[in-house]
């Protein structure tokens, strides 16, 4: 069964398709907008009586109501090698798998894009209306794929893919990126609605020994290093990503975007819910 979360914008949608989000666009919906002239929109349902009595140019007036409209959902992946590292991946896969049956469910069309070095469009899924969620071949893709990439440095490549207007963007990393680069890419994404979600795994940081030998690996650079493990040593990593936590929540803010979501080992569709209601 497929994991449904449900979010929600603070924003108007600009769209005209009927969806769940309130919108700039004059239709048939619920929440009132204004007083018009018949002539301006000739639906004679909506004449309103008392306005068109005290319109000083004794026109008809009709009531107007804003319709809810979809919203574009897009979720722009991190593929670099270190999100191949304990099962982040297969997060990954879960996490747009669940975005793309959310987004049937609220009406909204889904977009994916996942990038290393240069966009998988061979796993990327354009902006449609999917029905039931991601397409079969491509969760297939993405649960078999193998992160290999050096840098996600066309992440920024993408931006222009995501459409000129205002989209939800679900942005998937573990935002181990030069500050530099996540600072131009977070500009580059400022005219959209951005919610980094960060792929950890505690392997990383919270499972290591407090003795012994341990082999660590860039699997960016290959690059190898031995390290004698001691609890001062492990209280040093996991102060380093503390920090490097609270530096996320600063550039986000910094740039527009959302508070980011932690997502730890798995994905919780409800704790993600909840994040929507509250931030």
């Amino acid at each position: 069964m497929i994991p449904e979360f449900h979010y929600r914008v603070r924003w108007r949608a600009a769209g005209a398709h009927p969806g769940h989000h309130a919108s700039h666009q004059t239709g048939g919906g619920y929440e009132f907008a204004g007083h018009v002239p018949l002539s301006a929109f000739p639906d004679p349902r909506n004449i309103d009586a008392h306005a068109t009595l005290n319109d000083p140019f004794g026109q008809l007036m009709v009531k107007t109501f804003r319709q809810r409209s979809a919203i574009p959902v897009f979720v722009l992946a991190d593929l670099s090698a270190s999100m191949g590292f304990a099962g982040k991946a297969q997060v990954l896969a879960e996490f747009a798998a669940a975005a793309a049956y959310s987004a049937y469910r609220s009406g909204d069309p889904f977009g994916l894009i996942v990038c290393g070095e240069a966009i998988r469009w061979d796993l990327c899924l354009p902006l449609r209306w999917h029905k039931g969620g991601l397409p079969a071949d491509t969760a297939e893709g993405l649960a078999r794929v193998r992160p290999g990439a050096r840098n996600a440095a066309a992440l920024e490549d993408a931006v222009p893919h995501l459409g000129r207007g205002r989209a939800l963007v679900l942005l998937v990393s573990d935002f181990h990126l030069d500050d530099a680069f996540l600072e131009s890419l977070l500009d580059a994404l400022r005219p959209h609605d951005v919610v980094p979600v960060a792929v950890w795994s505690r392997a990383e940081y919270d499972t290591l020994p407090d003795w012994g030998l341990i082999h660590l690996r860039d699997p960016e650079t290959g690059q190898r290093r031995r390290l004698f493990m001691r609890p001062t040593l492990r209280r040093r990593f996991r102060d380093a990503f503390r920090a490097r936590r609270d530096r996320l929540r600063e550039l986000a803010a910094r740039h527009g975007a959302r508070e980011p979501f932690l997502l730890e080992d798995r994905f919780d569709a409800d704790a993600l819910t909840r994040y929507f209601y509250e931030t």
